[in-house]
Formats: C-alpha cells, sequence, structure tokens
C-alpha cells in the first residue's frame, strides 16, 4: 500500500483524545499539503450510507471503493458517490476484493454486529487503517481477539464509532465532572425511548439476537460508554428485567429485548437507571433520547447541556448547546490520525470499548435472568457460548 505520509501510527492509550478538529487542506511541518486518504466503505446500509455521505463532505478523502453483498446497496452508494464528485468508484460484493487492492490506506465498515469480529480482522490483517463501528464485538473473546491483532500493528490507526466521545458537549461535560465541578458523583438517569418499533434492519438482523447481540450490546452501548467514561471504568454490578414478546404476533422468531430496565453500580458507589423502549407512545412527551448525571454539587443533562448548581450564587451554564455533528466529528478525528506525522490519542481506546461490549453483556444478562449479576460473572463467561445465546 502507497504511503500517503512519512509516518502513520496509533497510539492505544487514554480516551482524552486531542485536536478533533481536522484543518481542511491540512499542511504538513515540510509545507505541503497531506495527500487524502484513499478510502474504502464496506457495508452500505442506513449506517454505512451515513459514514459514506459523511466522508464525501470531507475534502481529506478520496473514497476509491465500496462494498455490500446487496445488489441495490452496493448500486445506491456507487450512485453516491458518482454524484457528489462525478467519478465512479469501483464496487465489490465481497469484502476480499476491496481489501486486496494496494490503493486503499482505510476502510469504513457498518455490517450487522455478528460480523464486527471478522471484518475488523480482516482489515487490520490486510494492513488497512480501520473505522470500526459499535460495538467493537459480540463477545468478549472476540474483543479480546481484535485487542491482540491491533497490538501486532500498532502503526494502523483504529477507531471505533462512539460518536459522543467526540461531541464536543459530552467531552466539555465529561471533563467537568472529571474536574470536579459537580462534586462526587452520585447517580446518572438516562433513557432512550422509541415509538419506532419493531426495528428490523436488512434481512431482519436487528430482531435477531444472535446477529445484533440485542439492544442492550447494539444500541445502549452509547449509553454504557458515556457513563464508564465518566466513572473511568466498567460497573460492578447490574439488574434489570424487560419484554421479549411485545411484537411477537406479527413475529413470532424475533427474541430481542424490545422494552427494559436496569440498574447499574460502579465500585464507589455511583448508580445509574436506564430504560429502553420500542413502543413508547408518539409523542414528544414519550420519546426521545436523555442522559443526566447529578453529583452533590449539581448536575448535567448531557442532552441539552444544562448545567445547575447546587450554590444558587453560581449562574446555570450551558454548554455547546444544539445539535453536534457528532459522526462528522469522529471521522474527522480518524482521518486526522491516519494523516498525522506522529502518534496521537483515539477517542477511546479499544480496551474502553471492549468495556463498553462487557457492560452490555452485564445488563443483558441481568435482564434475561432477572437478578443482580456482577461483572466477575460476565468476566467469567469469556469463551463460552453464553456469551452470545
Amino acid at each position: 500500500m502507497p504511503p500517503i505520509r512519512l509516518n502513520r501510527r496509533r497510539f492505544l492509550g487514554c480516551s482524552a483524545a486531542a485536536g478533533l478538529a481536522l484543518t481542511q487542506g491540512r499542511v504538513s511541518e515540510g509545507g505541503s499539503e497531506s495527500a487524502p486518504v484513499r478510502l474504502g466503505v464496506i457495508g452500505l446500509g442506513t449506517r454505512g450510507t451515513t459514514l459514506l455521505r459523511t466522508l464525501l463532505e470531507l475534502p481529506a478523502t478520496q473514497i476509491v471503493a465500496v462494498c455490500d453483498q446487496e445488489p441495490r446497496h452496493r448500486l445506491r452508494g456507487l450512485g453516491i458517490v458518482e454524484k457528489a464528485k462525478g467519478i465512479r468508484p469501483e464496487g465489490y460484493e465481497r469484502a476480499a476484493q476491496l481489501l486486496e487492492r494496494s490503493d486503499i490506506d482505510a476502510v469504513a465498515v457498518a455490517l450487522p454486529c455478528d460480523l464486527h469480529a471478522s471484518i475488523n480482522l480482516e482489515v487490520m490483517k490486510a494492513g488497512k487503517h480501520l473505522y470500526a463501528e459499535k460495538p467493537l464485538a459480540l463477545t468478549l473473546a472476540e474483543c479480546d481477539a481484535l485487542l491482540a491483532e491491533s497490538a501486532k500493528t500498532p502503526e494502523l490507526v483504529v477507531h471505533v464509532g462512539y460518536q459522543r466521545r467526540s461531541n464536543p458537549r459530552y467531552r466539555a461535560g465529561v471533563d467537568l465532572i472529571h474536574q470536579g465541578e459537580l462534586g462526587n458523583p452520585l447517580t446518572g438517569h438516562s433513557v432512550w425511548l422509541s415509538s419506532n418499533g419493531p426495528m428490523n434492519g436488512h434481512d431482519d438482523w436487528l430482531a435477531c439476537r444472535a446477529r445484533s447481540g440485542d439492544w442492550m450490546v447494539e444500541q445502549a452501548v452509547h449509553v454504557w460508554d458515556v457513563f464508564n467514561w465518566l466513572a473511568s471504568g466498567p460497573p460492578v454490578r447490574a439488574s434489570g428485567r424487560g419484554r421479549r414478546d411485545l411484537f411477537h404476533a406479527d413475529q413470532p422468531q424475533r427474541d430481542v429485548t424490545d422494552h427494559y430496565s436496569a440498574e447499574l453500580e460502579w465500585a464507589d458507589g455511583f448508580h445509574v437507571s436506564f430504560m429502553h423502549t420500542w413502543v413508547a407512545p408518539p409523542d414528544e412527551r414519550f420519546t426521545g433520547v436523555t442522559l443526566q448525571v447529578m453529583g452533590d454539587a449539581g448536575g448535567i443533562d448531557f442532552s441539552s447541556g444544562a448545567v445547575t448548581f447546587r450554590d444558587r450564587g453560581r449562574p446555570r451554564q450551558t454548554i455547546h448547546p444544539g445539535n453536534q455533528p457528532d459522526t462528522r466529528l469522529a471521522l474527522e478525528a480518524f482521518l486526522e490520525a491516519v494523516q498525522a506525522e506522529s502518534p496521537s490519542a483515539p477517542p477511546l481506546s479499544l480496551a474502553e470499548a471492549r468495556d463498553a461490549t462487557l457492560t452490555g453483556l452485564l445488563v443483558r444478562k441481568a435482564v434475561d435472568e432477572r437478578r443482580s449479576v456482577t461483572m466477575e460473572e460476565i468476566r467469567g463467561e469469556v469463551g463460552s457460548s453464553q456469551a452470545i445465546v
């Protein structure tokens, strides 16, 4: 693969990524602009198409090839690139065809969750920088295999799409907590409420636990990662309960948990309540995604950026209000790391991405068994069939 700069390296370190904003037309120390990153995109469903469209907006990219086994998805992706750039890239049915090309520097992958581990390994073994969608994988054994492979190739940039890590409101809010501005963190509260169920995905993969990992692993990992981030690690136990039968009349084979609630606890006593449902009434008063944290000196609502202190003499704040283009910012961070002359910390390390999967597995087991489950139990299941079914 022809190099695009003198030195391409990744640093698997702390979660505090520096320099998230990619300078357009970035100029190197020698005074010349960096060459665009030549990209392939694997998976052109809903999320993959979003990644593709966003990448096409960034001047640091050149889409060389796209891949999807579904012909209509592949043709749609080719058409999107051609319309945006006036040049039609190559289209492939199989990922191996794309990965064998020597003119591709980096790959963005957006496939169903059960394919994450295998395709991510293939990308790294092919020597390509990787932007992987969450979750990192569906089992801890798979996550560990990806961490081990990444350690063999430290020159490759590997980012996982937890885009809240690149959202300036979340970054500033977590910093506020870590700096002690809200006092001792006491509790968190989050809901993910939608009236759009049942969500199925192409070929019904979202309705199948073995393919998606269930909602605790496929979607709620975004929430687990934020709480792990501010708590500096995963919880020690969780309890919960839920329902899998809400759409059984129309989809008897569906086995994901379309409504559940959970309580999570960390070693220092910080605890979180969470509700996740696809059967909310179609009314904005019953739907939406929120995430709040309260300490003994104040609280923050991450959805709006509102910060309120118990000391009424301190004025309320709103940090980075409004919608934030966090997918764009996450992709910019990835591209900047690929083009960097020196190592830079990713928005989150692969070990932190593994912790999000681990937390999802913890909550899933707690909901399945309607009891308090410890993280030690989950860690003891690594490599067992219980990690998926």
